[in-house]
């Protein structure tokens, strides 16, 4: 480090250093951390050699008293931790491995709602009763779309985010791997029923009257596109992000064992990808 002057080893993994880059002419010492590749810089607060070299020993035995401890050793907020996981999505984003409003979401979830309710606390002082205890302060702190009660759905997406964030903090060695709440979401997952018989029927009579009704052969053509569209979503059980991210070169046909001709659709969603059979094309 070029701002490094007068360095001192006090021992293997353990020095003592002036900074060029500040007034003072105070001590500091860098640790290393046992068993890892990482170092944690400490301001001793002294100008002092003698007592700057005790005091770097002694937080160098603290330093390692918290590793055997299982006691976090790097002191991060919330929101801190959360900014680092976000620029990570933001970095899959970019490099593929999620799409770009997948993101988004996240990022805005993490500074919009995650933040507010614990972004000031040291992520080492986050705990499970924070964790359980966001359903009640979501509900009490904010609305949903059209300024409708926040769902439940909504809340139980937002702890998933909160969750990953202390799972991504475990992963950086800031917290031990006991933060992370292993238990079931305080929600139950709600799941969108499926459509009855009736209402299938509904929307075939509507989709069929609807493409009858075309003024032009062009809008006759356009509304048959997207009356087969809507079958493929119902029949295959496609959801409306995966129809959104849905490209040409996701239809594929394959062949099965019984020598049978499917088209199959590689989906990708919010997060997650998928294959579906969209039919039999056989002749």
């Amino acid at each position: 480090m070029a701002f490094l002057i007068d360095p001192q080893e006090l021992k293997p993994g353990l020095i003592l250093f002036r900074r060029a880059d500040v007034q003072h002419r105070n001590w500091y010492c860098r640790i290393r951390v046992p068993g890892s590749d990482r170092y944690k810089t400490v301001s001793l607060r002294t100008a002092d050699v003698t007592t700057a070299k005790e005091a770097a020993f002694d937080a160098d035995a603290d330093l390692r008293f918290r590793v055997k401890h299982d006691v976090p050793v790097f002191n991060r907020t919330f929101a801190q931790i959360a900014k680092m996981y976000a620029d990570h999505q933001q970095a899959r984003s970019e490099a593929g491995e999620i799409t770009h409003h997948r993101w988004e979401v996240v990022e805005s979830i993490i500074r919009a709602q995650i933040n507010r309710y614990v972004g000031a606390k040291q992520i080492a002082h986050v705990s499970h009763d924070d964790f359980l205890g966001y359903p009640l302060w979501r509900r009490q702190n904010g609305l949903g779309r059209g300024g409708r009660p926040v769902s439940d759905a909504t809340i139980r997406y937002e702890m998933s985010i909160f969750r990953s964030v202390i799972a991504f903090a475990v992963g950086k060695r800031f917290v031990p791997e006991s933060h992370v709440y292993k238990g079931k979401l305080p929600l139950a997952k709600v799941r969108r029923d499926a459509f009855t018989p009736e209402e299938y029927r509904k929307l075939h009579t509507f989709a069929r009257g609807w493409i009858k009704r075309a003024r032009t052969r062009k809008f006759e053509w356009h509304r048959q596109l997207a009356y087969n569209f809507i079958l493929i979503m119902c029949n295959t059980g496609m959801r409306p992000a995966e129809a959104k991210n849905l490209r040409w070169r996701d239809v594929a046909i394959r062949t099965d064992t019984e020598g049978r001709r499917m088209v199959i659709l590689h989906v990708r969603g919010k997060d997650k990808s998928r294959q579906l059979v969209a039919g039999d094309v056989t002749p």
